[in-house]
Formats: structure tokens, C-alpha cells, sequence
């Protein structure tokens, strides 16, 4: 099949799907000889590009909502995802956007059908109400399939957080899991051990079944509260790419295929317009730098979207200004209240912590570390990684207690935008780096290697809730025993907080060393 007819067949001929392509003679010399390939990034140009990206938005903030994929009603959360047949149906969006996008759509992957949250809410016919519950709380047989991977989260934090001290420092470690998880996909050998063993799956196949479970168990999209995973394949039309691989990555990770030229203009546009409308316009800074170059192979992005309230908001009439004490000097900031919280107070040896319940699913916890322990130190530690991870915290955690908390937290907009790359290998994933990696389940076309793994985020936090955003590329108060009643627990220094889904994975962790 030619490069040219591949867009055409794929949305007709599901057998056919990402069929290999043969290049010509002289495309194939272009590609021949002993390099590594380049992997396609933002920064630099390189062979392929492993994005994810993620975003978490107030519902009804004013943000503009993703442009979320429609369900399939064949489609059973509780089986594995079937084979991607049919057309992905996007929001309205722009409409320029969308024309580029379908320029190079070569396969849309289509995405589980979910039970719509009613349009008048609480004030909706009960018949409505109990089918939303029922098919919301049929998902939650699939909790706990994350559980795998507390060591993973544990030894990562560290690895992708640490190292800049003094900075803001943002991290999305579920999408960093699904990155590395169809990093594994797309190669073999070591290459695909060292990052199997880093993820806790014993093998691709227990990964598989794995990484379906955490997609269902976390993928929501009923309007009540968004979680919305999407990934993408962008594939260079002169390269040929093994189809069984590519057919696995739609059908275990929904990934819709783009065909064209890397290196053009409108190629770059495409992409970065497909990840705009993926994460409701939150990485904007951040697509607008994504560039590829002509031999690069393939583009490979995942997204998620998450999208809730404070379950109880902050008064504005409250907030009010303060002094923030940063590691680089004294800093005014606005601080937001919460007086006559009652809840849980938890404390290790170099930490206190409390949460903050989201409307919908999930919460936000928020760690202080003792005077004199800075946010990096608590973390490599270990004792802070062990206390997120901890599933129940008020049976298993020992230093808990229930009592009146006057809760303050700054108002906060944090970013970072950093390599993974060193702290990868750190972790034992170093052959995909070298020309020893192992891609042969992707392409025989040249040896491919991973130049760099990229990775930025940015979250802010306000009297409604929680709005942030992450994309990964990968270029192919105190220990002390609280008081008996009440406390304050003032967040004016540096600190910890991690965005935790009602299934307990990881969305968002950061550092805030300044507001």
C-alpha cells in the first residue's frame, strides 16, 4: 500500500489497519545506514516522541472543556477494550483546527461509552439519577488495579521531582506510567525489560491487562467530573511501521493514527492542535513548541484531563493576604481560609498533613514539612512517598487524629518543564537511550534510540478548586503531636501536594517553593 492511499483504507478497512508502508528506493536510502534515529521533541528534533499530557480544570470555572472523544455503546469497561473501529467524534472546536487535524487522520480511535450525569442534576427524574450511580459505581470494580504500582510511584517521585531545589517542581505520575507503558509496547528485548521492571509487570501481557484496568478504573466521562485519557500515533509517511504493534497500541491505549511529513509546518500545527483540543487549551505555551523534524519516525502522545471541584470552596470574602516564606526570601501572597474544618490531622517524623475533598472523585493532599526540612529532602527520604501511598491511611498510618483544623493555603500557580532522562536511568531504564535499544516491534526501518525524555507541568490552585496540566515527551506543620481540639495548619512555607484520583492514583504531585 502507498503512503498516499493509507488514510483512506484505514477508515474503510479495519483488517487493513495501519497496513506497513512501503517507501520508495530512494526514501529508504534516506533512512539507511548506521545512525541513531532522531526522536521527535520540543525542544529538540528527534525520532520519537512518547507525549503525555494531562489537565485537571474547574468544572464551570470558565475554562474551555476539552475536545473529548465520543463513547462507543458496544464498548464494556469491564472487558478489555476492544479493537478501535470507527470514527472518533470531537467537540465543536475550531473549526481550522479540526479541518488540519482530519488532513492527516489515518484511524480515529473510538472510546468507552459512559452513563451521561443528568442534565438538571439533583433536580433530574430518579430513574436518570440511579442509572448514572449504577453504571459510576460499576467502575469501581476495576479500584485497585493501580495497586502494583505503589513502588513505582514511590522510587519516582524522587527521581522525577528532586534536583532543583528551590524550584517549583510539577510531576503527573499516571501519565508518566502510561508513557512508559507504551514505551514498553513499542520495543523488546532489555530494552522492554528494564522498563517492565521499573512498572512492576512481569510481562507485556500482564502490563496489558494492567494498564486496561488502571485506564477503566480512572477514565470518566459523564459530565458529572472529567478524567479523559487519549493517546495518538503520528507516523512518518516514509517509514514503515509494524501494524500489529500499531493495532495494539489502538486497542490497549485508544491510540488514533496521523500520517504525514514530519518537519512541515502543518504536520507540527496538527499536533499541537490535537493536544490543545486533548487538554482544553492548558498547555498551550507548551504545544506551541512542539516541533519534529524530517526523520523523525514517529510521534507518540498520551493526554488526560481531569476536571472537579472543591467538594466544600474556599469563601473569597476570607481570603487574605499574607507572608509566604520561600526558600529565596519572604514573599506576599493571598492566602485562602478555611476556619472550623474538621477532619484528619497526620504526621511522620519530618511532616504534618491534611486533605481537601474534591465534588466528585478524588482529593488533594497537602504536606508540610517540619522547620528546617525542605520539601526534596522529605521526599527522598522516603517517609512522605510511603505516607501518599498509603491506601487507608486512617487504619494503617499510626499518627493520625481527628480534630478542628484552621486550614490556609496560598493561592498558588506552579510550573516546571523538565529532562526525565537522568532520572530514568537512576531507575534502571537505560538501553532505550543507547544504540543498544531494542524497537524492532515498531519498525525495521534503522536502529532507533530515545534522545530525551521531556516532561512539564503546571497546576494552580484558587477559592474553587484545582486547574492544572502536564505533558511528557520522550524524544520515540510538624512531627510533633497536634493539640488535643483545634490547630492551625498554615501552608507558608514550602510544600508538598499530590492530586489523588478516588482510586488513589497519583494525577498531580508538586513542590511549591513559591507561590
Amino acid at each position: 500500500m502507498k503512503p498516499t492511499d493509507i488514510s483512506d483504507a484505514l477508515n474503510d478497512v479495519d483488517p487493513a489497519y495501519v497496513k506497513s508502508s512501503e517507501p520508495g528506493a530512494a526514501q529508504k536510502k534516506r533512512f539507511s545506514g548506521r545512525f541513531v534515529a532522531r526522536f521527535a521533541a520540543a525542544a529538540a528534533a528527534l525520532a520519537i516522541v512518547i507525549g503525555v499530557g494531562a489537565a485537571i480544570a474547574r468544572r464551570g470555572g470558565g475554562e474551555k472543556p476539552p475536545a473529548v472523544p465520543a463513547g462507543s455503546a458496544a464498548q464494556d469497561p469491564g472487558e478489555t477494550a476492544p479493537t478501535a473501529t470507527g470514527a472518533q467524534t470531537q467537540q465543536d472546536g475550531d473549526g481550522a483546527a479540526q479541518a488540519l487535524l482530519k488532513l492527516f487522520t489515518a484511524y480515529a480511535a473510538e472510546y468507552p461509552a459512559q452513563t451521561p450525569y443528568p442534565a438538571k442534576g439533583d433536580l433530574a427524574e430518579q430513574s436518570e439519577i440511579d442509572a448514572w450511580y449504577e453504571a459510576a459505581q460499576a467502575r469501581r470494580k476495576y479500584y485497585g488495579a493501580g495497586r502494583s504500582l505503589t513502588s513505582f510511584f514511590t522510587a519516582s517521585l524522587p527521581a522525577f521531582l528532586g534536583g532543583e531545589e528551590g524550584q517549583n517542581s510539577v510531576c503527573s505520575p499516571l501519565n508518566i506510567y502510561f508513557a512508559l507503558a507504551m514505551l514498553a509496547e513499542i520495543s523488546d528485548g532489555n530494552t522492554r525489560q528494564q522498563v517492565l521492571s521499573l512498572i512492576g509487570a512481569a510481562d507485556i501481557e500482564t502490563l496489558r491487562t494492567q494498564a486496561n484496568r488502571v485506564f477503566n478504573a480512572n477514565y470518566r466521562n459523564d459530565g458529572s467530573a472529567d478524567c479523559i485519557l487519549a493517546s495518538s500515533l503520528w507516523l512518518n509517511e516514509n517509514v514503515s511501521f509494524r501494524s500489529d504493534t500499531l493495532k495494539t497500541l489502538a486497542e490497549q491505549y485508544y491510540a488514533s493514527t496521523y500520517r504525514g511529513q514530519p518537519g512541515t509546518e502543518d504536520f507540527d500545527a496538527a499536533i499541537q492542535a490535537w493536544v490543545n483540543e486533548q487538554t482544553g487549551d492548558l498547555l498551550q505555551d507548551m504545544a506551541s513548541g512542539i516541533q519534529t523534524g524530517p526523520l523523525d519516525y514517529l510521534d507518540l502522545f498520551t493526554t488526560a484531563y481531569f476536571g472537579d471541584k472543591w467538594q466544600i470552596p474556599f469563601n473569597t470574602e476570607e481570603t487574605e493576604r499574607g507572608v509566604f516564606h520561600g526558600p529565596d526570601g519572604d514573599t506576599e501572597a493571598d492566602f485562602m481560609r478555611a476556619t472550623d474544618f474538621w477532619g484528619k490531622y497526620y504526621w511522620g517524623e519530618r511532616f504534618g498533613a491534611v486533605k481537601k475533598d474534591l465534588q466528585q472523585q478524588g482529593s488533594v493532599w497537602f504536606i508540610l514539612p517540619d522547620e528546617g526540612t525542605s520539601p526534596e529532602e522529605l521526599l527522598g527520604d522516603g517517609e512522605a512517598p510511603d505516607f501518599l501511598f498509603t491506601q487507608n491511611k486512617e487504619a494503617d498510618w499510626q499518627n493520625v487524629k481527628s480534630l478542628k483544623v484552621h486550614f490556609s493555603l496560598p493561592r498558588f500557580d506552579v510550573s516546571s518543564c523538565r529532562s526525565l532522562k537522568e532520572g530514568l536511568k537512576e531507575l534502571g531504564v537505560t538501553d532505550c537511550f543507547t544504540e543498544d535499544a531494542d524497537f524492532s516491534p515498531l519498525t525495521d526501518d534503522g536502529p532507533v534510540a530515545l534522545s530525551d525524555v521531556r516532561h512539564g507541568a503546571r497546576v494552580t490552585a484558587d477559592e474553587q478548586g484545582v486547574t492544572a496540566a502536564a505533558y511528557t515527551e520522550m524524544t520515540l506543620a510538624g512531627a510533633a503531636m497536634p493539640p488535643e481540639d483545634e490547630m492551625d495548619f498554615t501552608l507558608d512555607r514550602p510544600f508538598i501536594f499530590a492530586v489523588m484520583s478516588d482510586d488513589q492514583m497519583p494525577l498531580f504531585v508538586g513542590i511549591v517553593n513559591r507561590p
